[in-house]
């Protein structure tokens, strides 16, 4: 057994405001001490610190919201192949296109053009894509800018970060 010298010489110490200063009476010290070696044993405290944001890169800004656009260019066309394959098998496609037939043959000599093939549906999204690419890539990059300016105006934004436990 060991005797009450070598128990009270632990290596656990007691964690809290009153612990520095000792202003703690020392059954609570004691009682925080054991719950704190019981709750992490051999573990310190988590760490947790506050930043602030206060700059974006317009350059960096740019080149990630570009990498951004062209990968979400790339899931719009997947998703416009999708649909066009899901309308075609339920046949929607064939129908808007004989409607169409039916509306614009005034003379029966001639045969109408399909409104809706896979070369518009794919030519029309690309466009769209593209006009997106551009435009979300021109206003991130805007954006940093304006961020900047606000957070040279007041301050930035101010982060807290901290270990998991």
């Amino acid at each position: 057994m060991s005797s009450p010298e070598q128990q009270s010489k632990s290596p656990v110490t007691a964690v809290g405001p009153g612990a520095a200063r000792g202003t703690e009476p020392a059954a609570a010290t004691a009682a925080s001490t054991r719950t704190e070696a019981i709750r992490r044993p051999g573990k310190r405290a988590p760490r947790i610190t506050t930043l602030q944001l206060k700059r974006l890169d317009p350059w960096t800004t740019l080149k990630v919201s570009l990498i951004v656009s062209i990968v979400m260019f790339f899931v719009w066309m997947i998703a416009v192949g999708l649909l066009y394959v899901l309308f075609s098998s339920l046949d929607v496609v064939s129908r808007i296109n004989a409607g169409w037939a039916t509306v614009t043959s005034a003379d029966s000599s001639v045969t109408p053009s399909d409104l809706i093939t896979a070369g518009k549906v794919f030519g029309i999204a690309a466009v769209i894509g593209a006009i997106n690419i551009v435009i979300l890539t021109a206003l991130a990059t805007v954006a940093s800018f304006v961020y900047n300016a606000a957070a040279g105006m007041a301050g930035g934004v101010e982060l807290t970060l901290g270990e998991r436990d």
